[in-house]
C-alpha cells in the first residue's frame, strides 16, 4: 500500500511474501507441537497461533485477500462495523507479530536459573491475595492506556461518516433526471445542469479539507436517445476524466446510487480515489501495531518482573528450605542424599524426588521398629539417641540358622526380611528356605482335580464336607500360595485343629456358611495367584488374608447388620450399631486363635503377629456392605492417579517393576481389603449354573429375615419379601450396581482378572433372559434391561480388549 503498487488483480510479490510466512506459521505449530506436546496442542496459545495462521489467507489476494477490492458504500456508512474491523484486523496482524516476540523472548530467556534465594518462604494465602491485587491493577491499568489511547490513533483518518459522498451521487443523479425531462419536453438538444452540478462537485473536495477526490461517473452517459427517437446531450461526466485514478483498487471508494431513470448500466456508481485516506490509516495501522507491540514487550517485562518477586522468589526459597531440610534429615538417618546430582532437575521433580526421600524416611523409621548396625553407624549420637531411645528401634541381628530344623531355618528367614507387602517381598529367600520342606502333600487325595482348584468353575456346592475340607487345606499347604504361607507360618496339625474349630462355628444356614466360607476362600486364593501376589505383597499378608478368608462370615446369624441394630441385638449393643456381625466375625477368629492347640499364629514373632492381626480385622471389617461404595470410589481414585501405569501394565505379560512399586505395593493393605470384599460378592462372576444356585442360597436367607420381620411387625426388607420379589429380576439390579462399578474399578486395575467381567456380563444375559420367561414384562422394560446387558457387555469387552 505505502509504496502504491497495483493491486488488480493482486500483488504477486506480496502474495508469495505472505504465502512463505503462513508456511512458516504453519512449521512453527508443527514444531511447537512436538517439542511441547504435552502442553500445547489445544492450549489457549494453540488456539490463538491458529487463529493467526488462518488470519493469513485474508492477507493473499488469491484467497481471501484485499487485493483488488474496492471500497463501496450502499447508502451508508456503519463507523463502528469500520472501526471494529479495522481494529480485528490490525489486532490479527499484531498476533502474528507476537510470534515473533515470542521468538525473542526464547533467545532472552534467562539461562540462569539460580535466583535470590534471600527472601522468606510467604505464605500462600498472602501469597495469592498479593499476586491477585497486583495483577488486577496492572490489567486495569493495561485497559485504561488502550482505552485512552488507541482512539489517537485514528484522529488523522477521513471522516468515518462523510455522507458527502452518497449526497453528491443522489444529487448528480437527481440532476441527470431534471436534464433529461427537460430535453424530452422541450426542443433543446442539452443541458448543461449536470455538467455544473459536477463543476460544482469538483471544487468542493478541491478547496474543501477532504484529501480523496471523484475521478470518475459510471452510468451517466452523454449522448442519450430520447422516447421520440431524437439525439440529445447531457454533459458533464467526461469531465472527471481529467482527475487522477488510482493505481490500487484498493483505493477507491464506490458510491452507488438508485437510478431515477430506466438507462443500461444501472445502478449509478460514483468513484472517488481514496489514495491519501488509505496512506494515512495504513500509517497509522502500523503505528497503532507498533504501539501494541511496544506495549507487550514493556507489559511482559512487567509482568515478569512482578511474578519473578511474587511468586518465583518465594518460591525457590521455599524450595530451598525443604531441599536444606530434607537433606540434612536424610544424612542424619544415613540415607544418601543424591539432589544435587542433576542441577538442571525441574521443580516439580525437586519436590517429587524430596517427598520420595521422605517416604523412605518414614518407611525406616515407621515401617520397621529396627534399624542395622550399619545404619546405625553412620548417624551421629543425637540421631541414634532419638532412634533408639524415643522411637524404641532395635538393632537388627542376623537370625540364627538352625540345620536341623527346617521351619525354624523357614520361618528366620522371612522374619528377617520384609514382612508387609508395603515394603517387597524377597522372593529368593522363601525360595531358598522352601527347598528345605519336604515336598509331600498335606492333602494326598483331592475331591477335584487341581486344575479345576486352579480356575473359577470349582463349585463347592457339589462337594461334600469332608471334599469342602481336604480343599481348603490344600489351598493352605499344597498350592503354590500354600507353601509360601501356610506351610511357613502354620504346622498342618495345629491349622487342622483350628479348622475344626472354625467349621464348627458355622451355623447350618442357606448362605453364611461353611461351603460359603470354603468358596470365598477359593476366590481370595485364585485373586492372589492370578495377580502374581508374591511378587508385591509379603508371607504374612497373604496368610493372614487366608485365614480371614475362612473365617471371615464366622457365627452368622443369617440376619443383616441392620437387622441386629432395629431389634437390639447383643451384637449391635456390644459393637454400639458398627458392623456387629464383621466384628462378631473377627473376635470369634482370635478367640480361637488364643488356644495354644488352635493358635495359627503362634510361630509369628509378636511384631509379625500385631501385623497378621490388622491385616485380619481390616480385611474383615471391610466386608460390611456399608463400605461398598467407599472401597469402590477408593480404587477408582488409585486407577485415576495410576491409570497409564496401569494401561501400561495391561498390554505387558509380566509386571513391571514401576506398577509393583506404584501401584501394588503403595496400596498393599487396600488390595488385601478388595480382595476380600470382592471375593465376598463373587457369586456373579462364576459360571452361571454355580452363580445361580449361590443366588437363590442368598434369596433363601433373605426370606428367612423376612418372615421374620413380618412376624414381629418390622418392616420388611425389599429383598426379603418372598411374595413379592423376583427372583431372577433381583439379580439384575445386584449386579449392575453393586457388583459390575466394583468389578470394573478393580479389573482396570489388575488386567488379569478380565475374564470375571466378561463372565459377569454373560451371567447378566442370562439373568434377563430368566427374568423375561418368569415375569413376561412390557416391551418397554425389556428394552431398559437390554440396554443395562449390553452396557455392561461394552465395559467387559473394552476391559478384555486391553491385554489383547
Amino acid at each position: 500500500v505505502m509504496f502504491d503498487i497495483p493491486d488488480d488483480p493482486g500483488i504477486p510479490i506480496l502474495d508469495a511474501l505472505m504465502i512463505v510466512v503462513m508456511v512458516l506459521f504453519v512449521l512453527e505449530m508443527v514444531i511447537n507441537g512436538i517439542v511441547d506436546y504435552k502442553t500445547y496442542p489445544l492450549s489457549f496459545f494453540f488456539w490463538m497461533d491458529a487463529l493467526g495462521t488462518v488470519s493469513m489467507i485474508f492477507e493473499i489476494s488469491s484467497l481471501l485477500g484485499p487485493g483488488g477490492k474496492m471500497q463501496t458504500s450502499g447508502g451508508g456508512v456503519d463507523a463502528t462495523l469500520i472501526r471494529v474491523a479495522r481494529v480485528a484486523k490490525v489486532g490479527a496482524r499484531v498476533g502474528r507479530l507476537s510470534k515473533l516476540m515470542k521468538c525473542i523472548s526464547y533467545y532472552l530467556k534467562d539461562k540462569d536459573k539460580r535466583l535470590d534465594l534471600s527472601q522468606n518462604p510467604a505464605e500462600a494465602k498472602k501469597l495469592s491475595g498479593r499476586l491477585m491485587l497486583t495483577l488486577s491493577t496492572k490489567v486495569s491499568l493495561l485497559t485504561i492506556l488502550l482505552v485512552l489511547a488507541i482512539p489517537f490513533f485514528s484522529i488523522a483518518q477521513y471522516p468515518e461518516q462523510d455522507l458527502s459522498m452518497l449526497v453528491w451521487g443522489n444529487k448528480l443523479e437527481a440532476d441527470y433526471q431534471r436534464c433529461y425531462s427537460d430535453l424530452n419536453t422541450t426542443s433543446m438538444n442539452t443541458s448543461s445542469l449536470l455538467e455544473d452540478s459536477v463543476r460544482e462537485m469538483m471544487t468542493f473536495y478541491a478547496v474543501g479539507t477532504a484529501n480523496y477526490f471523484p475521478y470518475r461517473l459510471d452510468t451517466f452517459t452523454e449522448q442519450v436517445t430520447l422516447p421520440d427517437g431524437r439525439q440529445v446531450t447531457i454533459p458533464g461526466a467526461s469531465l472527471l476524466d481529467s482527475q487522477a485514478a488510482p493505481r490500487q483498487l484498493s483505493d477507491v471508494m464506490r458510491i452507488t446510487v438508485t437510478c431515477k431513470i430506466d438507462r443500461p448500466g444501472c445502478p449509478a456508481n460514483l468513484y472517488f480515489n481514496f489514495y491519501s485516506p488509505r496512506r494515512i490509516e495504513v500509517a497509522l495501522d502500523m503505528g497503532l501495531a507498533a504501539f501494541i507491540i511496544l506495549l507487550m514487550i514493556f507489559v511482559s517485562a512487567n509482568l515478569n518482573q512482578t511474578l519473578h518477586k511474587l511468586v518465583v522468589q518465594p518460591m525457590e526459597s521455599m524450595l530451598s528450605v525443604v531441599k536444606d531440610n530434607a537433606s540434612e534429615l536424610l544424612k542424619q538417618f544415613g540415607l544418601e542424599d543424591d539432589m544435587d546430582a542433576d542441577e538442571d532437575l525441574e521443580e516439580t521433580e525437586l519436590l517429587e524426588g524430596i517427598f520420595k526421600k521422605f517416604a523412605r524416611l518414614a518407611s525406616l523409621a515407621a515401617g520397621r521398629n529396627e534399624a542395622t548396625a550399619e545404619e546405625l553407624a553412620g548417624m551421629d549420637e543425637s540421631a541414634r539417641g532419638v532412634m533408639m531411645e524415643m522411637m524404641n528401634v532395635q538393632v537388627a541381628t542376623a537370625a540364627p540358622v538352625q540345620e536341623t530344623s527346617a521351619n525354624t531355618s523357614l520361618r528366620a528367614s522371612a522374619i528377617s526380611a520384609p514382612p508387609t507387602g508395603s515394603e517387597g517381598l524377597e522372593e529368593n529367600h522363601h525360595v531358598m528356605a522352601l527347598s528345605d520342606l519336604p515336598d509331600v502333600p498335606v492333602i494326598a487325595s483331592l475331591p477335584v482335580s487341581r486344575d479345576t482348584i486352579e480356575s473359577f468353575d470349582l463349585d463347592v456346592l457339589d462337594l461334600d464336607s469332608e471334599g469342602q475340607t481336604k480343599v481348603a487345606v490344600h489351598i493352605f499347604f499344597d498350592t503354590a500360595v500354600g507353601k509360601t504361607t501356610g506351610r511357613y507360618w502354620s504346622e498342618a496339625l495345629t491349622f487342622k485343629r483350628f479348622h475344626a474349630v472354625v467349621k464348627a462355628g458355622y451355623n447350618n444356614l442357606p448362605y453364611h456358611n461353611y461351603t460359603h466360607a470354603c468358596d470365598v476362600l477359593h476366590t481370595v486364593y485364585r485373586l492372589l495367584s492370578l495377580t502374581s501376589a508374591r511378587q508385591w505383597l509379603g508371607s504374612v499378608d497373604q496368610y493372614a488374608l487366608l485365614v480371614a478368608a475362612l473365617c471371615h462370615d464366622i457365627g452368622h446369624q443369617g440376619r443383616t447388620n441392620p437387622f441386629l441394630v432395629e431389634l437390639g441385638n447383643e451384637l449391635a449393643l456390644r459393637y454400639n450399631d458398627k458392623s456387629p456381625l464383621e466384628n462378631m466375625h473377627c473376635a470369634k477368629l482370635f478367640e480361637i486363635a488364643s488356644n495354644q492347640d488352635t493358635d495359627v499364629f503362634k510361630q509369628m514373632d509378636k511384631e509379625t503377629k500385631k501385623q497378621a492381626r490388622r491385616i485380619c480385622i481390616a480385611a474383615i471389617l471391610h466386608t460390611d456392605n456399608v463400605n461398598h461404595f467407599e472401597m469402590v470410589r477408593e480404587i477408582s481414585k488409585i486407577y485415576e492417579m495410576a491409570s497409564d501405569l496401569c494401561e501400561l501394565q495391561a498390554s505387558q505379560p509380566d509386571l513391571l517393576p514401576q506398577y509393583i512399586e506404584q501401584v501394588m505395593q503403595k496400596n498393599s493393605l487396600q488390595w488385601l481389603e478388595l480382595f476380600l470384599h470382592f471375593a465376598d460378592v463373587s457369586n456373579p462372576l462364576k459360571p452361571f449354573p454355580v452363580c445361580q444356585k449361590w443366588a437363590w442360597r442368598v434369596l433363601d436367607e433373605f426370606f428367612e429375615q423376612g418372615d421374620e420381620e413380618k412376624s414381629l411387625g418390622l418392616p420388611v426388607g425389599m429383598l426379603n419379601d418372598r411374595e413379592k420379589i423376583n427372583r431372577p429380576g433381583s439379580q439384575h439390579g445386584f449386579i449392575q450396581f453393586l457388583v459390575a462399578p466394583l468389578v470394573f474399578g478393580t479389573v482396570r486395575i489388575f488386567p488379569d482378572l478380565h475374564p470375571v467381567s466378561t463372565q459377569m456380563a454373560e451371567n447378566l444375559a442370562q439373568w434377563k433372559t430368566l427374568w423375561v420367561e418368569d415375569a413376561h414384562p412390557n416391551e418397554e422394560d425389556v428394552a431398559k434391561k437390554d440396554a443395562d446387558v449390553q452396557k455392561i457387555k461394552d465395559q467387559a469387552m473394552e476391559l478384555e480388549a486391553r491385554v489383547m
